[in-house]
Order: C-alpha cells, then structure tokens, then sequence
C-alpha cells in the first residue's frame, strides 16, 4: 500500500512487512522434543515497516525507514522489546553521489558479505554461523550509527559506518564501526568486510549493549551467550557466489574475535583469572538450486572452529542445512528446513556438581536461534511454514 504525498507525485510514504507462522521442531532440548510456533522463514522474520521519500530537487531525495519486528503468535515487540528495532533512520539520497542516513541501522559488514550465507538464502536463522557471532545473519543492528553506501561503479560499492559510543566520560565504550565492499560482474558476485564493537554488551548506563537489550541477551546463543560478554568483537568475513544455469554456488569465511570474554569466569572455570579471549573461524559452502521459476531447494555445509584462550581449549561445530521454498504467487511461499549439528573438539560447556560447582566440561551443540541448547553433543532441528509479503 502506497500513500501518496499531498504535494508532488515523486514523494511518497509506503507501507510495507512481511508475516510468518509455522512449526519448528527440536530434538535433544532436555524436555525431549521441543515444538515451537514462533518461526522466521528464509525472507527474514516477521514485519511491518514505512519508507518514505521526499525529492529535493537535482537528483537529491530525503528518505527514511522505520521497521518494527514482533512476534505474529502473541504479538509481542521483537529485538529486546524495541517499537522500531529493525531499522530506524533517516537521511539523503543520490544517484551520483550516495545514500548517507543516520539512526538504527544495520552494520556494512552483514550488508555486504551477508548477501552469501545459506541462512540468508533458503536456510532460515537456524542456519547461521556459529551463535551469528560474525552477524552475518544480522541478529544485532547498531544505534546511533551514520552510514554511507556508494553509487556502484563498474559493478563495485562501497559501504561504510560509524556508531558513537554515547556515554558521557567514555566515548569509546559501544563505538562501533564497519566497512564492506560488494563487487558483481554477470555471474560473479563477491564482498568482504569488517566489524569493530567497543564492550559489544554494555550499554552506557550498565544494562546491556549491542548484543543486549533491557539486560537481557539477544542473538542466535543460549548456553553459550556469556561470549558476548567482552571488552571488544572484531569481525571480518569474506565471501563470494558463482552462477552456473539454474544453480548458484558459493564460499563464505569469518573470523571473529572476543577480547576478554567473561564466559569462562561467569560459568566458575577454575583459573580463568580476569577474562579470556576467545577466537571462532567459520567455514561455508553452500548451493541453491531453482527446479522450476517456484521450486528452490538449497544445502549448506559449515564448519566452526574455536580457540579460546582459557586453557588453549579448541571447540568446534559441525553443521548441515538442507532447505527448500515453493512460491505459490509473488507475495506467499511455503518453505521447509533441516538442521543438523555436531559438537566436537574440547568442550567449553560446564559440567556441575549437585552443589552448583564445576566438576568437568562438555560438548554441547547449539542450533543458532533454536532457544534450546542439546543436551548431547548432537541437535537436529526441522521448520516448516509460510510467508506472506506485502
């Protein structure tokens, strides 16, 4: 639904959004089989926003977005509770020159090599990296951010942003700021980037950060979410896509790194001392394939490995995604995934005693965005369900 503006047809307010229900199944939770009905298919999850556009004469246009996420089973706030914790921002436009905006924004790392992961392909969210802690899958956005995307030159553009930090005294804690390139030519298509969050959970007056809202964590992690818990998260990621006839193939690489993560001192490591670093490499390589114009289906593998500093512990998961869509007109589809992931090398989870105390480590395996960590080294997960667009 568009609504036109009072005064010049080139301005224009849209509504927008997109709703989505299904079923989602996991194994392994600790209660037995766990099935949910709060989903988010391969588009993303559910919905609603306005874009508006003003010209301003010579090319130039004024423009903002404001987009809310909520959960269509209850109807509750997504993204911690935010009204508009997608993206609200606003700014200007040119075609010669740029897009520069400013507010809630996504960061130009996930705007670019994030084009390439099978979880913002056919997989869903559940089939992210390891906890989306390269956030490829955009499971943070970033406040107080200004952003600029380049004209594409050539088959090239450029993007860039700056987040102030906001705390009076200590400018540097949530600075964040990013970088990403996209280049296409025909079949070819490639980006990299990176990602540099200052204390990425804690905010300004103590409750929480860019993984966190209203002192409550949010992300793809559940046993494993004291990560995010560092004095600083460095990203960068690289990735790229080759189209050959109806099928479409394509590498992704990311190197995040946690400065001093609190995990293994929150969770009573013997030694841990005052923090730890804590390293993970992800590997993927994924494919799609278009059986007809409607019918696409899709399949992953991801390798994850970790380093932490804490003892030179070296865990690792493995994970397959396999996924597939059937768009029924333009506007609705239906979509069906599966997840299966492995927990090798040294476990980093804790093992306790009936007393509360650590007594050992284990291997756990966590689907991200699943909200149930297994309770063996192995999970597998199934979705199904359908989307509409508007």
């Amino acid at each position: 639904m568009v609504f036109p503006a009072l005064a010049l047809a080139q301005n224009s307010v849209t509504l927008y959004g997109m709703l989505d229900a299904g079923l989602t199944l996991v194994n392994n939770t600790g209660k037995g089989r766990v099935v949910e009905t709060d989903v988010c298919g391969p588009p993303g999850c559910n919905r609603w926003g306005l874009k508006g556009t003003e010209d301003l004469g010579g090319g130039t246009a004024a423009i903002f977005t404001l987009e809310n996420g909520f959960n269509i089973q209850n109807g509750h706030l997504g993204q911690g509770g935010t009204e508009f914790g997608r993206q609200a921002f606003v700014g200007f436009t040119n075609a010669a020159y740029g897009t520069l905006t400013l507010g809630r924004q996504y960061d130009s790392l996930s705007e670019t090599v994030g084009y390439f992961p099978s979880s913002n392909n056919f997989a869903t969210g559940y089939g992210s990296h390891f906890g989306d802690l390269d956030n490829l899958n955009q499971s943070i956005r970033i406040n107080n951010a200004v952003k600029y995307v380049s004209p594409v030159w050539k088959g090239l553009q450029l993007n860039g942003m700056f987040s102030f930090g906001g705390q009076a005294g200590n400018f540097a804690t949530n600075r964040t700021w990013a970088l990403g390139a996209l280049y296409t030519n025909g079949p070819v298509s490639m980006a990299a980037g990176y990602l540099d969050i200052n204390n990425p959970a804690t905010k300004p007056d103590g409750t929480g950060g860019v993984y966190a809202s209203n002192g409550n964590y949010v992300g793809s992690l559940n046993q494993y979410v004291g990560l995010q818990d560092a004095v600083a998260m460095k990203v960068f990621a690289a990735g790229g896509s080759y189209t050959i006839g109806h099928a479409q193939l394509g590498l992704v690489y990311s190197h995040t790194e946690l400065k001093d993560s609190q995990y293994f001192v929150v969770n009573g490591f013997s030694g841990a001392g005052a923090g730890s670093d804590f390293k993970l490499d992800s590997y993927e390589a994924t494919m799609t394939y278009n059986i007809t114009p409607a019918l696409l289906v899709g399949g992953a593998y991801i390798y994850n490995a970790g380093k932490a500093g804490y003892q030179g512990l070296k865990p690792n998961w493995q994970q397959i995604n396999l996924g597939g869509s059937y768009a029924l007109s333009k506007r609705t589809s239906f979509y069906g995934v599966a997840m299966y992931q492995k927990a090798g090398g040294d476990g980093i989870a804790p093992v306790f005693n009936a007393d509360g105390g650590v007594i050992g480590r284990t291997a756990i395996a966590e689907i991200p965005g699943a909200g149930y960590d297994s309770s063996s080294s192995k999970q597998l997960l199934f979705s199904v369900g359908i989307t509409h667009k508007f």
